[in-house]
């Protein structure tokens, strides 16, 4: 018998070991050394293995394939394989369909050698039972690509595998296997072992509740990090998974004291007609940006203290939803608190129901809104991800009263959501307060515009020159110096209608009323847009008029969704990417980010948010090399 008849009937593992895999991995000793400190959870490294116990269960086998040939012949195949890249919250990388699918002599071997050897060999010495079905594909990171914490624990996967097919890859080339800690709930939490891609390695770890990994991003613009990676599958497993505890949120109801929001915003944000540009920009749009927002030496203030080493910083997490940090409020610098309260005071909860028309002043004892504030740092690494499995549960602070942290609903607080209709006495009553207040707070500065004004203008109409950009017609910006002005074209889309409906018992005033009172905001407050009454529009067509109503009551019905009114000011963005953007997102929408808010100095950001509505912070890159900061505030009616 011939040596080529002997070697056809040799048994397929014996063809696929010689042709793939290199001879030690199948080692009595190393197959020995492997199982014992596997199954007993001990770390080693020696040769061409290396068991890692903690955080979660990985091995390294150094040298793994037999033939550099047979390495070199897989890459030039997968230079033919159909690649998509894919670019989402969660990653950033090219990668391949199923190579069970290519027709293609050295990835068919190795993909059967897979199937049919190494899943003997992975059972065998794991003691993790599986079952014939595997996956593979393969994947390529660039400069910037990354793969952010998950634990791959979905469905039958039970062995996660990687194979490293680039040479000399360093550590400054980023790209890294990072492991992950978890809490006392069983969350991610900081990377404590970082792998470096080694070429020609296989690693493969235990698929668990508490398998948290990513692959860090690339730093290298003239390298690729190829690998072939995918599961061994076996029967599902129970999952000892703790219950995911719920973020709290820590609900601030508006403080009494009135603020002089007027030495602060720039004034064309405060007077009348650019109030109702601004909510018509919300009512149509769902969002608004502002820019020039703050006077520009109080901007220039806070850009100066926000970076003050006075401020404790804490990263906040779990790292599968969410890495940056927060200043704690107790350590801002005094100018940058006093910031920090104009946020939390009845003055901007007032200013902010002009813009929005939402309930944020309470007109009776049982209605709370109530607010968020958090000052965010941001530098290379951060990010935040869509998610499903967080939870939040209130902390509700009252103004001089105990904290809540509960988070139930009392049984008032219920019948008050379900019958937002106060008295319409306390409207009338709460309106004129709120009107006298707001105009106390802006007079001042006001006053001191108006005197310059005039004294540029001669006899004109005394009213305030414009020094911001807003929500103006294309007729209107014309009139406003392009030097004084920086005019951002954002992409726009429309989130859901979620305008609620007026109430029947605010007063309507015809638009012709709006310009008796030229420099006071609140004169407009819940004035309708209409010169025509209902009652003479039913009158002159009865039929028409019923038939228009219950049409519109029938699509604000269908289309109504609750939600909340997000407000960010970033600082120090001049070295932030213009891509560099905080997106919101529908999960369900098939087209992506509905919204973009891009990095910018100095303007206000208004976007109305549905509950079905995810804001999300892209991932930060190696080329932002500072810190850059958000001041993120929800509104709640």
């Amino acid at each position: 018998m011939s040596t080529k008849d002997l070697a056809e009937e040799e048994p397929m593992p014996k063809r696929l070991r010689h042709c793939v895999i290199s001879d030690h991995v199948y080692n009595e000793e190393f197959e020995e050394l492997l199982h014992g400190n596997w199954c007993n959870y001990r770390d080693i490294k020696s040769g061409n293995l290396e068991v890692i116990s903690k955080p979660f269960r990985v091995c390294k086998i150094s040298n793994f394939l037999a033939s550099e040939e047979f390495i070199d012949g897989l890459k030039t195949e997968l230079l033919d394989v159909k690649c998509r890249r894919s670019s989402i919250d969660l990653y950033q990388f090219e990668q391949t369909g199923d190579l069970a699918y290519v027709d293609s002599p050295n990835l068919q071997l190795l993909y059967t050698a897979f199937q049919i050897e190494l899943a003997i060999w992975m059972e065998r010495n794991t003691k993790i039972e599986l079952n014939n079905k595997i996956s593979m594909s393969s994947s390529c990171y660039c400069d910037t690509d990354y793969l952010l914490c998950h634990d791959d624990n979905m469905g039958e996967r039970r062995i996660a595998y990687i194979l490293y097919l680039s040479k000399d890859w360093t550590a400054a080339d980023g790209g890294a296997l990072d492991l992950f800690d978890t809490d006392e709930h069983g969350l991610p939490r900081n990377v404590v072992r970082s792998l470096v891609p080694e070429y020609n390695s296989l690693v493969f770890f235990e698929v668990a509740d508490n398998s948290y990994h990513q692959v860090a991003e690339v730093t290298s613009a003239e390298k690729s990090r190829w690998s072939i990676n995918g599961w061994f599958e076996g029967p599902l497993r129970k999952s000892n998974r703790l219950p995911r505890p719920e973020i709290v949120l820590n609900y601030i109801e508006p403080t009494d004291m009135d603020i002089e929001i007027g030495s602060w915003i720039t004034l064309c944000y405060l007077l009348p007609d650019i109030v109702k540009e601004i909510q018509q920009d919300i009512e149509h749009e769902s969002y608004t940006f502002l820019s020039k927002f703050l006077i520009e030496d109080v901007y220039k203030k806070l850009l100066a203290e926000i970076t003050s080493e006075i401020i404790c910083w804490k990263k906040v997490g779990p790292a599968d939803v969410r890495n940056y940090e927060v200043a704690d409020e107790e350590t801002l610098p005094e100018f940058l608190k006093s910031f920090y309260n104009v946020f939390k005071s009845i003055s901007m909860f007032r200013l902010l129901k002009h813009y929005t028309e939402l309930d944020l002043v309470p007109v009776q004892e049982t209605m709370k809104p109530k607010m968020t504030i958090e000052l965010q740092r941001w530098s290379q690494g951060c990010y935040t991800l869509i998610s499903d499995k967080s939870t939040t549960k209130e902390t509700s602070i009252a103004s001089n009263t105990e904290t809540n942290t509960t988070g139930e609903k009392k049984e008032s607080d219920i019948k008050n959501e379900n019958n937002k209709e106060p008295r319409a006495k306390d409207i009338e009553k709460t309106k004129e307060k709120e009107a006298d207040k707001l105009e106390q707070s802006i007079a001042c500065k006001s006053s001191e515009d108006s005197q310059s004004t005039k004294s540029h203008s001669g006899n004109k109409k005394n009213t305030p020159r414009m020094e911001c950009n807003t929500p103006l017609s294309d007729k209107e910006y014309e009139d406003i110096d392009d030097e004084d002005v920086q005019k951002v074209i954002v992409k726009k889309k429309k989130l859901k209608k979620v305008r609620p409906k007026k109430k029947e018992t605010e007063s309507q005033t015809s638009s012709s009323d709006l310009e008796d009172s030229p420099t006071s905001p609140e004169d407009i407050l819940d004035r309708s847009d209409s010169e025509v009454s209902d009652i003479g529009d039913y009158l002159s067509d009865p039929l028409d008029y019923l038939m228009e109503v219950q049409e519109e009551a029938a699509q604000e019905n269908e289309t109504y969704e609750p939600g909340s009114l997000d407000v960010i000011m970033q600082f120090h963005t001049g070295h932030v990417p213009e891509e560099q953007t905080i997106d919101y997102v529908d999960p369900k929408e098939k087209e992506g980010a509905l919204i973009h808010v891009p990095p910018k100095d100095n303007h206000l950001c208004l976007v109305y948010k549905t509950l079905s509505t995810c804001r999300v912070h892209k991932y930060v890159n190696h080329y932002c090399q500072d810190y850059f900061y958000n001041l993120v505030c929800t509104y709640y009616e």
